[in-house]
């Protein structure tokens, strides 16, 4: 269809002989560089813009009536659009909703590259994996309404789990953090049944991953966490994240959080 469609063509190949797909589930670019960090062979940027949304972190967030929807899975948006502006076409993946965090919706595009005013490169030719929150809460402060990591492979995995990625977006309370939820998403290969994140003191979430489009391989997750701050730990102190095959081994090594989910 276009040149972002061309560089799929290996995948699509390869899509007639991967399972059906399952219908996916609700509860299932760059403007101005805010942070950046390397994670493996991809780079995490955010893009940081003023926060719209409403309510205390405190407390869940209703039903989002007044809300930005979610746009569908597969839905190709076009270079220029959103806020900040989408520097290239991108593709949605996934979408969903969470407690405070609000609406949001996972977007891939293809990536040439960056390099810093001095020429330094900040990241590779590959892919990028964005996380765009919709109605995001007024607490968000600077931390963007998109963010995400570019420079991986086509799979979207990181150097040491190939084809699995973690990233987090975390909503705080003011003016002192005492709880917080943290979305955490990513993409898991294909054949992964469940996503897991598991702490040493026994707390556990597991959920099952969504297929993506017909138009981009891979399933993808997004996982609402409550975390709760006693000074410098938190209730999810030492957690790590990893998916499972359907007979319920582990699909890699597995990735630790990040904090405040683990310090």
């Amino acid at each position: 269809m276009t040149d972002f469609f061309t560089a799929l063509g290996a995948e699509l190949q390869a899509a007639s002989e991967r399972r059906p797909r399952r219908p996916i589930g609700v509860g299932q670019a760059l403007g101005a560089l805010a942070v950046v960090v390397l994670l493996g062979t991809a780079v995490m940027v955010a893009a940081g813009v003023g926060a719209g949304g409403r309510d205390s972190v405190d407390g869940d967030r209703g039903e989002f009536a007044a809300s930005p929807k979610p746009d569908p899975v597969g839905t190709v948006l076009p270079r220029g659009e959103g806020n900040p502006p989408r520097g290239r076409q991108a593709i949605v993946v996934a979408n969903g909703v969470a407690p405070v965090t609000g609406p949001w919706q996972m977007e891939v595009n293809r990536t040439n590259g960056e390099r810093d005013t001095s020429g330094h490169v900040m990241w590779r030719r590959g892919w990028c994996l964005w996380m765009t929150l919709l109605d995001p809460p007024k607490e968000m402060g600077a931390a963007g309404r998109r963010s995400g990591f570019c420079g991986a492979p086509r799979s979207l995995g990181f150097r040491k789990t190939p084809g699995f990625s973690r990233a987090q977006n975390a909503m705080q309370s003011r003016p002192t953090p005492k709880t917080v939820e943290v979305l955490v998403w990513g993409r898991v290969p294909d054949r992964a049944e469940k996503v897991v994140v598991s702490a040493p003191n026994g707390k556990r979430i597991e959920v099952a991953p969504a297929d993506g489009p017909e138009s981009f391989p891979g399933r993808f997750y997004g996982i609402p966490v409550k975390v709760r701050l006693r000074g410098k730990r938190s209730n999810w102190q030492g957690a790590r994240i990893n998916w499972l095959d359907a007979d319920g081994k582990p699909g890699s090594r597995g990735i630790g959080m990040m904090p405040p989910i683990s310090r």
